[in-house]
């Protein structure tokens, strides 16, 4: 999937609400997570951008590898998966057995000796499947890998060295008496469907369930305790960070700073909002791009022309 460059297209303010809820719906669809973890993972106060599927990446599964069951190969797969190929059930190490798995869930993939996942993905077939096939065909369709262009979005940072996870791996025949008792049912792919009935299992939580009672305390004032002032303010830096990523090119370098408002910020300004400088605590453009250079060292601004200010620089490499 993220094999190949991809653009972000759009950014918007995450309200209170709208970030308590992903928080459920995470705690939904990952129950191993503990509050705390919930709240390292979708901290109050940080961008965030929201999908109607839920995967982690590499870098979520590098802190918490047992997050999803995992299947594992030998490391020369590995380049087979990002260069975009699916993992095939005969790459798959079975001396330890294989993880539970249904149709169409969320899995990883590791390398032998190594507990740090690889790669993520969604079960092809289901694990009882998977034994009675002979481990021919295709095991787990690749989502995101090590190295793909979705890792180069973050810090880039390699696989840490991890411990084998002590858990047993469940087998065939513990997989097969689940599908007996009806527990283990195969869930169809990420469709419309699984999607209502996660959100439809969060919204039915028990205020009793100790999990959404935390995140209830933690965050029932959120939406007061952010004045418009600060809403303004993170509106402004989000369609800074747009304009230079998606609309300024080097060459326009110097651009006047009047002309980087009007055609680029304003353009990347999301529907329904309204971009005011002097509603935000910066009051005025200049402040502003003072505050991106000195405090974030994204531009440099200089006075080319007498009371005249352009952005001369841009650090495109800055990891914000």
């Amino acid at each position: 999937m993220f094999a190949k460059p991809f653009k972000v297209k759009s950014n918007t303010v995450i309200k209170g609400s709208d970030r308590r809820k992903l928080k459920v719906d995470i705690s939904a669809a990952f129950p191993a997570l503990t509050a705390n973890e919930l709240s390292e993972l979708v901290p109050n106060k940080e961008e965030l951008n929201l999908e109607r599927c839920i995967y982690p990446t590499v870098y979520v599964l590098w802190r918490y590898p047992a997050l999803l069951p995992a299947f594992t190969t030998w490391p020369p797969v590995l380049d087979k998966l990002i260069g975009g190929a699916d993992l095939m059930l005969p790459g798959v190490v079975t001396h330890s057995g294989l993880p539970c798995v249904n149709q169409g869930e969320c899995c990883s993939v590791k390398l032998v000796n190594n507990g740090a996942p690889v790669a993520i993905g969604t079960a092809a077939v289901s694990s009882s499947e998977m034994q009675r096939s002979g481990m021919k065909g295709r095991g787990v369709c690749i989502l995101h890998t090590y190295l793909d262009t979705l890792w180069a979005f973050g810090d880039k940072s390699g696989p840490p060295s991890l411990p084998e996870s002590e858990e047993q791996d469940v087998s065939s025949e513990a997989c097969d008496q689940e599908d007996e008792q009806g527990t283990g049912t195969e869930a169809a792919p990420c469709s419309d469907e699984v999607i209502h009935q996660v959100c439809t299992e969060a919204d039915e939580l028990s205020l009793a369930d100790p999990v959404q009672q935390e995140l209830d305390t933690e965050l029932q004032t959120e939406d007061e305790q952010i004045s418009p002032q600060e809403l303004m303010d993170a509106l402004l830096f989000q369609c800074f960070l747009h304009a230079l990523k998606t609309k300024v090119k080097k060459s326009e370098l110097p651009l006047l700073t009047s002309t980087f408002l009007r055609n680029h910020m304003f353009s990347c300004c999301p529907s329904g909002k309204q971009l005011d400088i002097k509603r935000s605590s910066y009051k005025k453009l200049s402040k502003f791009l003072q505050t991106m250079q000195q405090q974030h060292r994204l531009i440099r601004v200089k006075e080319l022309t007498k009371g005249v200010e352009s952005i001369v620089e841009v650090d495109w490499k800055n990891p914000e």
